[in-house]
């Protein structure tokens, strides 16, 4: 039986062709998943080391105060713990001392803006603010004693044995400012001064206005350092700013670097573009934000450890200018203990050597013994002289010389230094003028400093006189009430370029008329440093061969009419 193929069967069909368009679906949501996925990792890394840069820049803002504040604490310790502060604020006052040690001068030194010292009561017993700067509002001192209370107490708690400085911020009116106090304390205490008892306090002073931000910007890396008082324009990353009694007076605002935005606006582009590298682009990201990151790290650690070279640096020399302070000290203790130990033989070398020039006979020639005794008397004479500029320059530098002022006849005291000057001046073959009106006021002062005053200003009139020569001592009345000592002469004159030195101690002019003429270069330094003790004025005029004219002008508070 044979079977046939029906030709009714159905034929075999090839299965349809897959499309490939469905994949782009799931490709196009893993490409987008991933650039999601990369995008995110990325803008995370980003804003991590922005947040990074950012606690980093509140460290440094924190830092930048808390330097801030431990330097004005220092400064105030350092001068509170000065002999040379107690005597001339709290026992005398000495507003000229003061001016020139805690006023303008830490004020040019610092940066401070303002210095106030009150007594055990809280009164204030010193004031001054920088010149430089708008006059404060009245009653300001008594504001800045009241705002900082809590830092005077402070201060007073502090051990006896040395002071300790405190300092913080407070708000006075639209200012704010810091401040750092110390107690007034000896530096040799007796045992009175190591009682408990309260203390004066010296408190100094510093606006924070923009150029002290400013300078705080440039020194710690602070783009826009600034201070707000008002919260609701701070930045979130603001720091809070308290004042001594724990009040928020403020922020302290800056505009940290973002480097996370600069590398994502690096990156937008380039991601967008190439897709299929997203990988390594993710990698090469993340490897640089590491890098970034430790680099910030390390630049920070760097500038905080710099910050605080700078701080044991700025310990350091305080410490040597300390140092040096004590040194100069004991130079002039020294100087004036030598001093002393070469008056007393020379006063007898004196005394013995006049003996023997009295010993000459009129008619008689004089011996070689009595010539010698002459010689031994000028120079002992000399040489005490020169002991004597050096012992009071030492008691000047060293604070142990003290005024006894009381009222002065100028007149009587010019007169006397003409007659004790006269045979020096016979001698040189020098003539002696002196020119006092009738009627002269007194002048308040030191008898004694006063007369060292018109004896050095005439000696040095007649060491560079030629024979022949004239100096003159005249006393004037000035039109607003103040007294002028003018010394002159028609000597050999002081050249233009030697004219600010010769005022320094052991400053000679060079001129070669006035190399025979002997001295120590202490004269006029003398002068100079008496007159300020009396807050006198020197001046100078002098030209080569025309002679010199130096005067010293006493203000009219020092001067006052006789009446009979």
């Amino acid at each position: 039986m044979t079977s046939e193929k029906s030709n009714d069967a159905p034929s075999s069909v090839p299965p349809a062709p897959v499309s490939g368009w469905w994949l782009v679906g799931p490709v196009l949501a893993l490409m987008l998943a991933a650039v999601a996925l990369v995008g995110t990792t990325v803008w995370l890394a980003a804003d991590e080391i922005d947040r990074t840069v950012v606690s980093g820049s509140q460290r440094l803002a924190d830092s930048a105060l808390r330097t801030m504040q431990r330097e004005i604490a220092l400064w105030a310790k350092d001068y509170a713990f000065w002999g040379a502060t107690v005597e001339n604020l709290v026992v005398s006052p000495d507003p000229a001392w003061a001016e020139a040690n805690v006023g303008q001068y830490v004020f040019n030194t610092f940066g401070t803006t303002a210095t106030v010292a009150v007594d055990a009561r809280d009164e204030v017993i010193y004031y001054a603010s920088d010149r430089r700067r708008p006059s404060p509002p009245e009653g300001f001192a008594r504001t800045v004693v009241e705002a900082v209370a809590p830092l005077i107490e402070q201060a007073r708690a502090a051990p006896l044995a040395e002071p300790v400085g405190h300092s913080g911020i407070v708000a006075v009116g639209d200012l704010v400012l810091l401040a750092g106090a110390a107690a007034i304390t000896p530096e040799r205490k007796s045992q009175q001064d190591l009682r408990p008892h309260p203390r004066p306090v010296l408190i100094f002073v510093r606006q924070l206005d923009m150029a002290a931000f400013d300078r705080l910007s440039e020194r710690f890396d602070l783009p826009d350092f600034r201070l707000l008082r008002d919260a609701a324009s701070a930045s979130a990353h603001a720091c809070p700013v308290a004042d001594v009694r724990g009040n928020v007076i403020g922020f302290v605002d800056w505009t940290p670097e973002r480097p996370g935005d600069a590398i994502l606006n690096r990156l937008m582009w380039p991601l967008a573009a190439i897709g299929l590298a997203l990988a390594a682009i993710g990698c090469l990201t993340l490897r640089r934000v590491v890098g970034a990151n430790r680099d910030l790290h390390a630049q920070a650690h760097a500038l905080h450890v710099a910050n605080e070279q700078l701080s044991e640096n700025t310990t350091r020399v305080r410490s040597a200018l300390q140092r040096a302070e004590h040194a100069t000290r004991a130079k002039s203790s020294f100087l004036a203990g030598i001093s002393h130990e070469l008056r007393t033989p020379l006063t007898a070398i004196i005394g013995f050597s006049q003996i023997l020039k009295l010993q000459h006979r009129p008619g008689r020639e004089r011996s070689r013994e009595q010539e010698y005794a002459e010689i031994i008397h000028d120079s002992s004479q000399h040489l005490l002289n020169l002991v004597n500029d050096i012992l009071d320059l030492s008691k000047i530098e060293s604070g142990g010389y003290e005024l006894e002022e009381s009222w002065i006849d100028v007149g009587r005291e010019a007169r006397t230094v003409r007659s004790l000057l006269v045979h020096e001046a016979e001698r040189r073959g020098v003539e002696v003028g002196v020119d006092v009106p009738e009627n002269l006021p007194a002048l308040y002062g030191d008898p004694k400093s006063f007369r060292q005053i018109v004896i050095n200003l005439m000696s040095n009139a007649l060491k560079f006189t030629e024979r022949g020569g004239w100096a003159r001592l005249a006393v004037r009345i000035e039109p607003d009430g103040g007294l002028v000592i003018e010394v002159a002469d028609n000597g050999t004159g002081i050249a233009p370029e030697d004219q600010g030195e010769i005022w320094e101690a052991f400053k000679r002019a060079r001129n070669p008329g006035l190399a025979k003429a002997e001295g120590s270069g202490l004269g006029l330094h003398l002068v100079k440093v008496l007159a300020e003790l009396h807050g006198a004025e020197v001046g100078l005029e002098s030209a080569p061969g025309d002679g010199t004219r130096v005067w010293v002008a006493f203000g009219p508070e020092r001067v006052r009419v006789v009446t009979i």
